[in-house]
């Protein structure tokens, strides 16, 4: 065990953590056996050895995690991060700060969201741009739906993999119909994001998000959902004047792609 140690404070506390110091009894009291598993894991350690050359290359990191992460990797993030706290995320260098739109739907009902959508522009590359973005939005009980979000990942190695996250979706407050609270553990991580719907129709719902890992670790983007995979030339000009308004550059945004979907 001393030996896994080791090799996991070389491969993950320092390069993945960015000097964020490591409390290493607290590891080897509630994760040892997480991390015995990950060292006897392909995959889990192949995450680990990638993470090693990105430094603080935050696409880096995202592409390595993407390509090889499983389930060992997230039950051991899980228990050194979430469940324990042995050691805290560092914020992105540099830090990301949030610019929410201020003018918000406010007429957005909660319950229209049901269904198969997909998201066709993304405003974050790391994020929002993975092609044969679908997610479906299952009601569990009323103003709580859980969306179970598809999408493919062009791996390190040239496959294609095919990923999946659940989040726990509710409206942020009942004063805000516009402005709902995405809940998911990804990665082993909890993450919570504030989604404000700037625009919508039957057709289509334009959103804005901003999320946090931990206090001071924060991203976000901005995506449209769709009821079909593209866009009619009225909608886009709509959502170009939104976005406009909004203070954003809609003509940046990313078009994921829905050539050779597996669904």
């Amino acid at each position: 065990m001393f030996g896994i140690f080791v090799y996991f404070l070389g491969l993950v506390v320092i390069p993945v953590l960015h000097a964020a110091i490591p409390n290493v009894f607290c590891m080897v009291e509630h994760c040892s056996s997480q991390m015995k598993d990950c060292y006897e894991d392909s995959g889990c350690k192949n995450a680990m050895l990638c993470i090693t050359s990105c430094g603080t290359n935050q696409t880096c990191e995202f592409d390595c995690l993407y390509s090889y992460e499983n389930d060992i990797f997230d039950n051991f993030m899980k228990c050194i991060v979430t469940d324990y706290k042995c050691m805290a995320i560092p914020p992105p260098k540099p830090p990301v700060t949030c610019h929410r739109p201020t003018k918000v739907a406010t007429s957005f009902d909660i319950e229209s969201i049901k269904g198969t959508w997909y998201i066709v522009r993304g405003k974050n590359p790391i994020y929002d741009c993975f092609n044969c973005q679908n997610t479906t939005f299952v009601r569990a009980q009323q103003g709580l739906f859980s969306a179970v979000e598809h999408f493919d990942v062009n791996a390190i190695d040239g496959t294609i993999k095919h990923r999946t996250v659940v989040d726990t979706v509710t409206q942020w407050n009942a004063t805000a119909p516009g402005i709902l609270k995405y809940s998911s553990i990804q990665m082993g991580h909890k993450t919570t994001s504030e989604w404000r719907v700037l625009d919508f129709a039957e057709d289509y719902i334009f959103t804005y998000y901003c999320g946090s890992i931990s206090a001071d670790y924060f991203f976000e983007g901005s995506v449209v959902y769709s009821k079909s995979t593209s866009l009619s030339s009225s909608t886009l000009t709509r959502l170009q004047s939104v976005a406009t308004e909004a203070g954003l550059d809609f003509t940046s945004y990313c078009q994921p792609s829905y050539n050779n979907c597996n669904f």
